[in-house]
């Protein structure tokens, strides 16, 4: 049986301790560190191979080479790696620990399992919402934009759209930027409606004195 450390039936704090006893290359694990591996605590017997297994394939070097320098040198180490849990649920994961000895021989490595899943899955989701509102406001200032130059020039929203992208590209201007640029402009009364060519100028002046910054899109 697994069980879960974020579920009712596997509390445990994200933070478990392990020892690894470099002459003996045994491993003794509390019980958190089990339920971080998605184990029932004391139903396996954590080994070298058991626990590189249970690293993702593309950061078992990393991790290895930390271990193995601690176990050699001594000093301490802090790594980051994606745990592959027994029940198959990825988990980012800190282990940070230090090689202890006497004699100028290193006798165990102790430390502690970190799970920072939580604080990952919380910064993605406040990264989307940033994204997301950040998209919805260029699309309501570019929709805005557009009005203005289907007001101006009598246009339906594909062609004011098409004139966006044509001044966008042609003046290496991304179209959020020139539709905000365009809508400042505005607010700022100096678009003269009833004439086609002020703004014409305008765009000309908006894009032109901006060319180069910032790619088309």
């Amino acid at each position: 049986m697994s069980l879960d450390p974020a579920t009712p039936g596997g509390t445990s704090r994200p933070t478990g301790q392990f020892a690894y006893n470099v002459q003996d290359e045994t491993w003794d694990w509390d019980d958190d560190v089990y339920r971080i591996h998605g184990l029932e605590p004391g139903s396996v017997r954590p080994t070298t191979e058991f626990i590189m297994a249970s690293k993702h394939p593309d950061d078992v070097d990393r991790v290895r080479d930390e271990l193995e320098r601690a176990s050699n040198q001594g000093g301490s180490f802090a790594v980051s790696y994606r745990l592959m849990r027994a029940d198959d649920q990825e988990r980012q994961v800190v282990l940070t620990g230090c090689g202890y000895g006497g004699g100028g021989e290193i006798k165990v490595v102790e430390g502690y399992y970190i799970d920072l899943t939580a604080d990952f899955e919380e910064q993605a989701r406040a990264e989307a919402t940033r994204a997301v509102q950040a998209s919805n406001e260029s699309r309501s200032t570019i929709e805005q934009a557009k009005g203005v130059l289907m007001f101006v020039y009598g246009l339906g929203p594909d062609a004011a759209f098409t004139m966006l992208q044509w001044w966008s590209k042609n003046h290496n201007v991304k179209i959020r930027d020139l539709a905000s640029r365009l809508m400042e402009a505005a607010q700022s009364r100096r678009i003269a409606v009833d004439l086609e060519q002020p703004l014409d100028r305008l765009l000309f002046d908006l894009t032109s004195k901006w060319s180069g910054h910032l790619g088309a899109d």
